[in-house]
């Protein structure tokens, strides 16, 4: 993709996330315990044709670099790098970042209609 084409797609879709998505939520995870976890799940030893390294590694460098592109447009973005961490307190973390994303929307909307029953 050239540049010409990028800044183009920024400008019709950054727009409609900003609109229509609330929060973006991504994990990742260092390499080798991107790899370790497959070879675990899938009880299987044979090399991957497309989960190797450098396919992960691509995936978490596009993955940062869009994180930064989300920031820098101020969207709702969480990217949790799940090295070291528990599934579970992972899944409870991500429900508290919705619910108080959620909450903050609501209380912003119940203001508003306070302001305009108030007028």
């Amino acid at each position: 993709m050239n540049e010409e084409e990028y800044n183009n797609y920024k400008e019709l879709y950054l727009p409609l996330i900003k609109e229509y998505i609330d929060i973006i939520i991504s994990t990742y995870a260092d390499l080798l315990t991107t790899l370790k976890r497959d070879y675990e799940n899938s009880l299987a030893i044979e090399e991957r044709h497309f989960l190797n390294y450098n396919n992960l590694e691509e995936y978490n460098n596009s993955l940062l670099n869009m994180y930064n592109l989300i920031v820098d447009n101020d969207i709702n973005i969480m990217l949790y790098d799940t090295s070291y961490s528990n599934q579970r307190d992972l899944s409870f973390d991500v429900c508290n970042k919705i619910l108080n994303d959620m909450k903050n929307k609501y209380l912003v909307k119940v203001k508003n209609m306070d302001e305009h029953i108030k007028k």
